[in-house]
């Protein structure tokens, strides 16, 4: 099977509170950020076979999170 191999997730890419709600969501759920993030994936693809979006804009993101994005 082949393998994909991502780019490393930052805190820069999810902003603070982002970062902190990832890890949260791991912890809650007793797994490494890393197995956290592989759901996080998971589920996207499912909601996407759904026929919803699923992309997420940084601006969205800060929204969603309530945060201002730098210009």
């Amino acid at each position: 099977m082949p393998t994909l191999r991502v780019p490393a997730l930052t805190e820069y890419d999810l902003g603070p509170k982002g970062w902190k709600t990832l890890f949260d969501l791991a912890r809650a759920r007793r797994r490494t950020p890393k197995e956290q993030y592989h759901q996080l994936a998971l589920y996207a693809l499912d909601r996407a076979l759904a026929g919803e979006d699923v992309e997420l804009s940084q601006e969205r993101l800060a929204a969603l999170l309530g945060e201002s994005v730098a210009a």
